[in-house]
């Protein structure tokens, strides 16, 4: 998580940062770490539904913790 937060942006230019897991749970560090930086962290399942249409916005919360809302500054 530390090294995509410190390129997702910056080095890669996202406007919405997007971590997707394997795992069923992540750390509270992790996802403290992900809420700090407004990274959406999220488990694969949910980006399958994302896939076929759903909208980011309505996936987030099923997600729980890690999902950024904050738009990156124009330059």
């Amino acid at each position: 998580m530390q090294k995509f937060v410190g390129t997702a942006r910056l080095e890669h230019g996202a406007d919405v940062a997007l971590f997707v897991t394997t795992c069923r749970a992540s750390t509270r560090d992790t996802l403290g770490l992900a809420l700090r930086q407004d990274i959406v962290a999220m488990h694969r399942d949910l980006l399958g539904s994302w896939v076929k249409g759903a909208h980011l916005e309505t996936l987030i919360p099923l997600n729980g913790s890690g999902g950024g809302t904050r738009r990156r500054p124009s330059a």
